[in-house]
């Protein structure tokens, strides 16, 4: 008899749930259900409206730092003790070392460009010949080259992806030096 009641007990939990689930699949009488809005714009349109009943029924109201500026120093991307130390840095006018990094290669590159601008200038205007001007060239690749070691070595320190540096090309450089106009 008790196996007869037990089963009996979990045949009506099971029926209970099959009722359950065909509730929860079926539609209510008298309601359809809500279509997905199917582009952009609609959807756009459907969380305007869904702020702006927020807003009409208050639920903005009781924010948090409400009436406050934001604080647009802090750096949600770091980790709390990264922050800190970036800040202590920054007041005491220091940089993290990957910054430093940057402003180096920065200038290095700005020197070297300015260099081989100078000689493509004389190249234009006869003052030197092509072996001289190619001896340039060669003094601004072997800069390139140890340009790109320095980018090397900065993108493994850099903790975001998003700010690493291409390696450069000596082709794109010359190019680009080739086709700026005299006054840049």
């Amino acid at each position: 008899m008790m196996n007869n009641s037990k089963r009996k007990r979990e045949q009506e939990k099971l029926e209970g749930v099959q009722d359950k689930l065909e509730t929860h699949q079926t539609p209510l009488q008298g309601h359809t259900p809500k279509k997905s809005p199917t582009s952009e714009q609609q959807r756009r349109a459907l969380v305007e409206r869904i702020i702006q009943e927020a807003i009409d029924n208050g639920e903005f109201d009781n924010l948090p730092g409400k009436g406050k500026p934001l604080n647009l120093n802090e750096n949600a991307f770091l980790e709390p003790g990264l922050e800190w130390a970036y800040g202590l840095l920054k007041r005491n006018g220091f940089a993290p070392d990957w910054i430093e990094r940057d402003k180096v290669i920065r200038k290095e590159l700005q020197e070297a460009r300015s260099q081989l601008r100078s000689a493509w200038q004389e190249r234009l205007e006869t003052f030197i010949s092509e072996s001289q001007w190619q001896a340039a060239v060669a003094r601004f690749e072997e800069r390139l080259n140890k340009l790109n070691h320095q980018i090397d070595d900065f993108n493994l320190s850099v903790p975001i992806v998003r700010l690493q540096r291409s390696r450069l090309r000596l082709e794109d450089e010359l190019r680009r030096v080739k086709d700026l106009p005299d006054d840049k």
